[in-house]
């Protein structure tokens, strides 16, 4: 099995975050062979900081591939949603449209977002857990160092989820489980890798560094994503009351008036059999060790 390694990073408006991401993707021991930047109509100075950033660190991408593609979508705001995973797709599509021109194929594939600095040894590590283990199909770190402006609030990823925006898929999965534009497409794409007897997990040992979670969109967000994902609201309690005993009462409270919100207003829901499945027997399937 080869272990070539391309990962797509989409940004809007990023400029205060572009110089950490480079120099934690400079540091890295195993470097991606392809990297695809995505501007998503930035008006700040996101794409001048990313190319004299990378003309800084230009040593240590000597063998990686560095491709800025600017993007236009019919939403102008932040990359969410539905948003954000065509942001997504169309880094995808360039990758496969590189591997047709180059006669290259790419093992390995994942996303980083602009605000995530990877640990140095966070992608070694990771092609080493996917050598150690052909069924896992989707991993990530679980540790997240979350900043919070005035302090540093250390979280943890369910051990069978992998967050979107620091994620790597081994290619096989990615092709059977596919990926369709959608809300909370990470959490749906792992819920299909499950549900097609691939594995999905973070690892505890790795970590990265990011901002607060839903520092720019609030945690109603993730509420939302929830009721339109089929999540019983049994469970959406029990995620809320984790958030509340860790000391993010806010988030939590925001977490149960989203999925409240969406549920009151019938918002769409994601219409995929597998991951409807997944989401409605959680439990059950977490007791299966999946």
């Amino acid at each position: 099995m080869g272990n070539k390694l391309a990962i797509v990073t989409p940004a809007k408006n990023e400029a205060k975050n572009i110089q950490n991401l480079i120099q934690g993707m400079a540091s890295q021991t195993c470097k991606p062979d392809l990297w695809i930047f995505i501007n998503d109509g930035s008006t700040d100075d996101t794409v001048q900081i990313f190319e004299k950033e990378l003309d800084n660190h230009a040593s240590a991408f000597k063998n990686t591939i560095v491709l800025r593609v600017d993007y236009e979508d019919e939403e102008k705001g932040y990359a969410l949603g539905p948003k954000y995973s065509r942001i997504i797709k169309f880094g995808l599509e360039q990758i496969f449209d590189l591997e047709k021109k180059n006669k290259a194929d790419y093992n390995f594939i994942g996303i980083l977002d602009s605000d995530v600095v990877p640990e140095k040894d966070y992608y070694r590590s990771l092609l080493e857990n996917f050598r150690k283990d052909s069924k896992l199909g989707i991993a990530s770190a679980a540790r997240q160092l979350e900043d919070y402006g005035s302090e540093i609030i250390t979280s943890y990823v369910n051990r069978s989820f992998a967050p979107s925006g620091f994620r790597v898929w081994r290619r096989k999965c990615l092709d059977e489980t596919g990926y369709k534009i959608s809300v909370s497409q990470d959490a749906v794409s792992a819920a299909k890798a499950i549900m097609m007897d691939w594995k999905v997990r973070s690892f505890p040992d790795l970590e990265v560094r990011l901002r607060q979670r839903g520092a720019k969109f609030g945690y109603e967000y993730y509420g939302k994503s929830a009721y339109m994902r089929h999540v019983p609201y049994l469970y959406v309690w029990a995620g809320a009351a984790r958030m509340f005993l860790k000391g993010k009462k806010a988030d939590a409270r925001q977490y149960i008036n989203g999925y409240k919100e969406a549920s009151k207003q019938k918002v769409g829901r994601i219409d995929d059999p597998l991951a409807i499945k997944y989401f409605r027997h959680r439990f059950y399937y977490k007791l299966l060790g999946k």
